[in-house]
This record gives C-alpha cells, sequence and structure tokens, in this order.
C-alpha cells in the first residue's frame, strides 16, 4: 500500500508473506524501500541477502538509479527486474464538481452476499493482467489470477474497506473497486472492468464517482497505482484529473 513508501521509517524489515508462500507453494518474502528511507543501497543489498527465502520480492523508489547493479552482485539468487510501479494521487479535499447521472453506469456498495459474484468478476478481469507475478515462470498462471481474486475477497471481508460495483442499466455487475483508507487519504487498491463492457466509458464515470463519493466521506487525497505499461488505465487517471507521485520497481530474487 502507498503507506509503506510514504511513511518515513529507518528500519528495514524483511517480511515473511504467508499468504504469497500458501499461494505459490514456495517461501516468499518482502522488502519495501520507503521514499527518503536512510539505509544506503548497500545496506539494502545485504538486507536482501539475509533473507531466507525461496522468493524475495523487493521494492524500492526508482530514484535509486545504482542499486540494480549492486543487486545484480548478489550470486546467490537469480535477480531480475519484474516491473515497475506507478502511483498517481488526486486531491479531491476541495471537490466541487457534481457527476451527473448516467444512463448507462449505476454504482453501489457491494455486500458479501455479492462474494461470488466479486470473485468470478475478478477472475475475468484479472485473467492475463501483466504484472510482476507474470515475469516470474516459477509462478502458477492460474495461482496468480486467483490471487487477486483472493485480494478483491479479504478486501469485501474488511468491514474498514469499501466495496464499490459498477452496474449496467441491466442491474448486471460489470466491475469493481476496493478501496482502503489511512486517516484523510484513501487508495483504490484494487479495481477494474470487465473486458466485454471496457471501452464505453465505465471505468471513467467510476473514478468521477468514487472521487465525488470519497470527498462526501472526508477523503482529501485519492490514490492509485499501476504497472508502468498499463498505459490505458494511466491516461484515464490523467483525464480524471490524477497526477503522478512516485515511482517503484519491483525486483524478484529467487533461489536457484
Amino acid at each position: 500500500m502507498i503507506s509503506d513508501f510514504t511513511q518515513a521509517s529507518s528500519e528495514l524489515n524483511l517480511i515473511d508473506s504467508r499468504i504469497e508462500s500458501d499461494r505459490f507453494g514456495l517461501t516468499v518474502a518482502r522488502l519495501n524501500i520507503s521514499i527518503g528511507h536512510d539505509a544506503s543501497d548497500q545496506q539494502v543489498v545485504e538486507a536482501s541477502r539475509r533473507s531466507k527465502s525461496q522468493l524475495l520480492i523487493l521494492r524500492y523508489p526508482t530514484t535509486r538509479v545504482k542499486l540494480a547493479q549492486k543487486l545484480s552482485e548478489i550470486k546467490e539468487r537469480v535477480v531480475y527486474q519484474a516491473d515497475t510501479l506507478v502511483y498517481f494521487a488526486r486531491d479531491i479535499g476541495s471537490l466541487d464538481e457534481k457527476v451527473a447521472r448516467s444512463q448507462d453506469w449505476l454504482f453501489r456498495e457491494a455486500r458479501l452476499s455479492d462474494s461470488a459474484e466479486l470473485s468470478q468478476l475478478s477472475k475475468v478481469i484479472f485473467e492475463e493482467y501483466p504484472n510482476h507475478y507474470r515475469a516470474n515462470d516459477s509462478l502458477s498462471s492460474d495461482a496468480i489470477r486467483d490471487g487477486f481474486a483472493q485480494w478483491a475477497q479479504v478486501g469485501l471481508e474488511d468491514l474498514k474497506k469499501l466495496t464499490v460495483f459498477v452496474e449496467n442499466v441491466d442491474a448486471k455487475v460489470i466491475g469493481f473497486a476496493l478501496i482502503s483508507f489511512d486517516g484523510d487519504t484513501a487508495e483504490i487498491e484494487l479495481n477494474g472492468i470487465h473486458p466485454q463492457a471496457q471501452g464505453r466509458g465505465a471505468y471513467g464515470s467510476l473514478l468521477s464517482w468514487l472521487s465525488t463519493h470519497l470527498a462526501t466521506r472526508g477523503v482529501k487525497k485519492l490514490c492509485i497505482s499501476t504497472q508502468i505499461q498499463n498505459e490505458r488505465v494511466i491516461r484515464a487517471w490523467i483525464r480524471a484529473g490524477f497526477n503522478l507521485e512516485f515511482s517503484l520497481n519491483t525486483v524478484h530474487l529467487m533461489k536457484p
């Protein structure tokens, strides 16, 4: 989440990821380097070497331009860039726009009874979604897809989060968004539109509706992230008033 990279930290914490380990059938750990972290590149390398996991997923700010070369010196692991993640944000604290009622799309808060529909929808949306997992041939394609569905399910069950459904005029669910909250900041953790409903304005309408709805709940800043190659979505964000905040490199360090 965005707070992993924006909150000041002086520690280099290797976090065992039980949920990813169970999903992929190998031990997985995470190491996130926040923006402005005091650790040197060499200290990041040493922390990475200490990991006992079969797969270490490292994320660090792209401003650390020399770190990639230092990571390549870790001979006991196969090290490679898996993706670049970009974070965008929009100030909605002073939002005064009014979203016109759409004749094509309706929005509602998802309920626990929507669990099966959310699971099916998220599997379709993320079936071929390009991300850092797909850069790793050791990870099952089905497990990657199911991981996104699991993420959506866990979010739906979390009372501190909000899941919104997008419906067409026939009340068929064609998209969703999962939102988490941290004070007056909200983050769209996961979102998407069914492939057969894309290109008709549903996603732009969702972003507009969320911005206005969340502003009424006291949210001042709305954040979202994706892989840098997801150009179509990024263009939609820019049209909706989002601006680039920062970018992160994702590196996989695999034990042979």
